[in-house]
């Protein structure tokens, strides 16, 4: 149950971080919020093809929860499975951490809870 649960919480927040990356590219004036805070407002071009890149991959991210979930055909067995849920948990603490040591305030704010709690929930599933 609570790796169900887990699994819940990782596509809703995967899907909201990839809806926060698709309005970069559409050139929503958050760049203060990403990449480190180097940028303020809209970003430049490299960084929202960046930003489309990080979207898909997010969404792909958040389809492997939602397969786990039953709500699509897995893909992967039962071995490629738990690999992946490993790997997608390092994937995870990896983005908590540089969320937490970025040198600009307002992207720390912003992400060092849901990266941490997306982490926690990632070594949920995967354990």
């Amino acid at each position: 149950m609570l790796d169900a649960f887990s699994s819940s919480f990782l596509v809703f927040a995967y899907l909201a971080t990839a809806a926060f990356q698709l309005a970069l590219v559409f050139g929503a004036p958050l760049g203060e919020y990403a990449f480190g805070g180097k940028h303020v407002g809209v970003l430049p071009n490299t960084l929202r093809v960046t930003s489309a890149a990080s979207c898909l991959a997010l969404i792909a991210i958040a389809g492997h929860y939602a397969a786990q979930l039953g709500w699509f055909e897995p893909i992967l067995g039962q071995t490629g499975n738990s690999l992946v849920n490993w790997v997608l948990f390092g994937f995870a603490a990896f983005q908590a951490l540089i969320n937490s040591i970025t040198k600009s305030q307002k992207e720390k704010r912003l992400w060092s809870g849901p990266t941490l709690a997306m982490a926690l929930a990632a070594f949920l599933v995967a354990f």
